[in-house]
């Protein structure tokens, strides 16, 4: 045990010691220690390497993924000049950044490289983007550029609120002559942006780009707007255009003895029938689902509902008369009775257009009934009533003079739908109308998009 003289002395000697420590510790943290910063050139505090990750804004190195190419194009703008553009996606939810270094390379058409172009940008957080370069000289054609990015400063955090811009646009203008967009940009932010970087993208129906353009608008003040225009010096080619919809077709062709009245060998006008159809056939689509229906007498199905188009010429070319009177009679409902089968079977596709195509040189004979002389048309007229119920667009086609132009319209309901050729040699123009009139073209798509500087 210790005396109580003892005690006091250590309680006394061990309260001196504690306040000469605090004083000594007061002393070092007011003129010697320094609080871990992101820029002391020390790892400390929660980072996670040499003032870089955790709370710092710098991250480290391997901490962002690297930027999405996701194409690149050259664009000819007028004789030698060409425009260059790499669209970008930096998939970083958080963070940016304000200086990556790139490179172009553009080819000629044996894939030798033409020339290099450098050039510096700033990659915004989480977002799709352009790199633009225009005003490109090349004595050499260029026929495909690459594009890579060479170097990166550090990836920031960012944190800042997206601004609210709002922009509207005209379509594209004066395709023919010098072609343009129109448009204005509102800031409904809290706060003005200094400069908008706007590029345009123009699409064909299949969504490939055919043009860009960029321009700037500078000191945008918040809760106000500004105009913008894009332009281009000549017109350009807009692409390929593709149908709203992929077809289901169904194409019944007339093969009644009459189909030889002009000339046995070769029976015309079934041979020019099948060459222009083969013809029709072939303008369709890849998606586009073909069936080949043929009718006499009685009615087959000679190619089943497919978008393999040699299945559909293979039918077609293997077309013929029927050897007997007997079969050589026009049962024109039974050819759209078949056909509207197969557009209404399995097959079929819920999202197409579905379209019958019915070409005939006569009245139908067949199938009769006792009593009743008109029964082959009025058979014809209910499976055409009942085509037309189902949604199904039903377009005919009468050869030569001895059709009824009123039975065939009858059938289809329209008179834009039905089409007289008064000879063999009209056939390919009438189908190149049914072409267009089957297939509505999607319109070329403009898209903006923005990065703020």
């Amino acid at each position: 045990m210790f005396s109580w003289s003892l005690k006091r002395q250590i309680i006394y000697g061990g309260g001196t010691l504690l306040v000469v420590l605090a004083i000594f510790a007061l002393i070092f943290y007011s003129f010697f220690y320094e609080a871990p910063t992101c820029d002391d050139g020390v790892r400390n505090g929660d980072e996670k390497g040499v003032d870089c990750g955790g709370s710092c804004v710098r991250l480290c190195v391997g901490e962002a993924l690297n930027p999405i190419i996701l194409w690149s194009r050259i664009f000819n703008i007028t004789g030698d000049v060409y425009s260059i553009a790499a669209y970008v996606e930096n998939p970083n939810l958080v963070s940016k950044n304000d200086k990556a270094s790139y490179e172009f390379s553009l080819f000629d058409e044996s894939n030798i490289l033409i020339e290099k172009i450098e050039g510096e940008t700033f990659i915004p957080r989480n977002k799709k983007f352009i790199i633009f370069e225009s005003g490109v000289i090349s004595q050499k054609k260029p026929a495909s550029v690459s594009f890579r990015f060479t170097n990166f400063s550090s990836w920031m955090k960012d944190d800042t609120l997206e601004p609210e811009l709002q922009i509207n646009h005209s379509s594209l203008l004066s395709t023919s002559s010098v072609p343009r967009i129109e448009g204005v940009i509102k800031n409904n932010s809290l706060n003005s942006i200094d400069t908008v970087e706007l590029v345009a993208l123009i699409f064909d129906g299949r969504q490939n780009t055919v043009a860009v353009s960029r321009t700037y608008v500078d000191n945008l003040l918040k809760n106000t707007s500004q105009d913008f225009v894009f332009t281009w010096p000549r017109p350009f080619d807009l692409g390929v255009s593709e149908c709203i919809s992929p077809l289901d077709l169904a194409l019944a062709l007339d093969k009644s003895g009459s189909m030889r009245s002009e000339s046995s060998n070769p029976p015309e006008p079934l041979n020019t029938v099948k060459k222009t159809a083969e013809d029709f056939v072939s303008k369709l689509k890849d998606v586009d689902q073909v069936s080949i229906i043929s009718f006499g007498t009685e009615a087959s199905v000679d190619s089943i509902l497919s978008p393999i188009k040699e299945m559909s010429f293979s039918a077609i070319r293997s077309l013929s008369i029927g050897s007997t009177t007997a079969s050589q009679q026009t049962n024109i409902g039974e050819g759209l009775f078949k056909s509207f089968e197969e557009l209404s079977g399995e097959r079929s596709r819920s999202d197409s257009k579905k379209v019958i195509v019915l070409l005939t040189d006569g009245l139908p004979t067949e199938p009769k009934m006792s009593g009743q002389p008109d029964y082959p048309k009025i058979y014809s007229e209910s499976v055409a009533n009942q085509i037309r119920n189902a949604g199904i667009d039903l377009y005919a086609i009468g050869l030569g003079s001895e059709v009824s132009s009123g039975f065939l319209n009858n059938l289809t309901m329209d008179n834009s739908r039905y089409f007289l050729a008064p000879n063999k040699e009209t056939l390919s123009s009438i189908y190149n109308n049914i072409v267009s009139a089957i297939c509505p073209r999607k319109p070329n798509s403009i898209q903006i998009i923005y990065r703020v500087l």
